[in-house]
């Protein structure tokens, strides 16, 4: 061949590879009801106070998936209306969707809004004859089947739009006058201009509805959805940011409360401007871990019994309860020996997508707000969305604040191990080596452009 032939042929093929590029991004999307039946009767998540079984519904529970490709990678992000999924059903889950649909596991990311209102996914009410099972192995096929098909369907060229507004719908739970986020980020999907799918993202529990609500329900999040959704047109879902220490103004109430917080969060963004995000073909995804210190470097039989001890001693200054509570875990922890070494640090997994210069952040575990704040802080030139409980749920992480001022953090800072069965309390260093891996990979989401 020619040099002359060589170098058309040449330039064909970068045509070629240059159009599938120059296709830009495209994206699909769907949801599914994850509901309980009529006559299924659960356990709810998210309050001991809690004692019977759930009678009724508020309104009705979705997974949520949004896939993402450029042609050559796809990335799936799932939101959905539960409370948490553990970390090894997560796996579980996130195996089968790539196992079924062909996408790597790093590149699936599920979330879950954090509602105390859907039914728990673990505990004693998922064994075999629990009143969760049914519902438990019905949602798992659902979420699986509705992440696999929206990642093999054929994605379509969409428009990206983000806006920002202020809601006064949250405030510090732990601690009055404490540190709160109020802003709000939504991504709005739009093809051929009208939108297909809006996400929201705000740091608050999703628990208007409080141990004393037996109803099933999104809780604020699907009511604030409801709104955006008839006036916007398309769906809506959250993604819930760094709500660890972020509650509803009020404290949990009831179905009312999640009205009016869904209504008031809605006022407050229907009529926001949005900005139409300049079209780059831009996706990539980078995922990283970072290793949480305890307050002892090396776990052993013996830490673990000595802390029991201590913990079981002042127990009266918690609660009456908890001494039987402690020695559970004391239980739990020393049965862990028997099978190999307990890890002496808490993994913990972060992940960060960039879409045409817009940063999603994901973590798992509940972060405090400070650390979403200080994220966005650090990149003031990027627009950082911030979505904590993502793929599994294992532990609060208390802001370096939450550990100076100690009351109001007690249980976060000093007991929340014993009722997550890690083994043993985070150490007053785990803020600093936390935020340090937030930022590191969102600068190698920016970097990987």
């Amino acid at each position: 061949m020619s040099i002359r032939n060589t170098l058309i042929a040449a330039l064909a093929v970068l045509g070629i590879l240059s159009g599938c590029r120059g296709a830009g991004l495209k994206m699909s999307y769907s949801s599914a009801d994850i509901s309980t039946t009529e006559d299924e009767h659960t356990m709810l998540a998210g309050f001991a106070a809690r004692n019977d079984l759930h009678d009724g519904i508020h309104q009705h529970i979705y997974t949520h998936c949004l896939v993402l490709g450029d042609g050559v990678q796809k990335v799936c992000i799932i939101s959905n209306d539960l409370m948490e999924i553990s970390p090894a059903l997560s796996d579980t889950i996130r195996t089968m969707i790539a196992e079924k649909s062909g996408l790597a596991k790093d590149n699936i990311l599920m979330h879950n809004i954090h509602t105390h209102s859907a039914p728990r996914s673990g505990g004693w009410c998922n064994v075999p004859g629990g009143p969760n099972r049914a519902w438990k192995d019905r949602m798992v096929g659902i979420v699986t089947e509705n992440a696999v098909k929206t990642i093999q369907a054929e994605g379509k060229p969409f428009t990206l739009e983000i806006g920002r507004g202020r809601t006064a719908i949250n405030g510090n739970r732990c601690e009055k006058g404490g540190p709160v986020d109020h802003d709000v980020y939504v991504a709005r999907f739009l093809q051929k201009g009208k939108p297909v799918v809006s996400i929201v993202n705000l740091a608050c529990h999703p628990v208007c509805m409080g141990p004393s609500s037996y109803l099933l329900s999104s809780d604020y999040p699907g009511v604030n959805a409801r709104y955006l959704s008839e006036a916007w047109g398309g769906e809506v879902f959250q993604l819930t940011g760094a709500a660890g220490n972020m509650d509803p103004a009020l404290g949990p109430k009831d179905a009312a409360y999640a009205e009016q917080c869904g209504k008031e969060l809605a006022d407050s963004l229907v009529n926001i401007s949005f900005s139409k995000v300049p079209s780059k073909g831009l996706l990539r995804i980078v995922n990283e871990t970072v290793d949480l210190p305890y307050q002892i470097d090396v776990i052993t039989p013996e830490a673990v019994r000595r802390h029991a001890d201590s913990l079981a001693a002042a127990a009266k200054t918690v609660f009456p309860r908890f001494a039987d509570d402690v020695r559970g875990w004391e239980e739990e922890i020393l049965g862990r020996f028997e099978e190999g070494p307990v890890p002496s640090k808490l993994r913990y997994h972060l992940h960060g997508v960039d879409l045409d210069g817009v940063i999603f952040f994901f973590s798992d575990g509940e972060p405090f707000c400070e650390y979403q704040m200080e994220a966005r802080a650090a990149f003031p030139d990027r627009t950082v969305f911030f979505a904590g409980y993502t793929n599994g749920q294992n532990s609060y992480l208390p802001s370096a604040r939450a550990y100076e001022v100690r009351k109001g953090y007690e249980y976060e800072v000093e007991q929340m191990h014993v009722y997550i069965k890690a083994p043993y309390p985070l150490s007053e260093r785990m803020p600093s080596v936390y935020r340090e891996g937030v930022i590191k990979t969102i600068n190698e989401t920016i970097a990987a452009e």
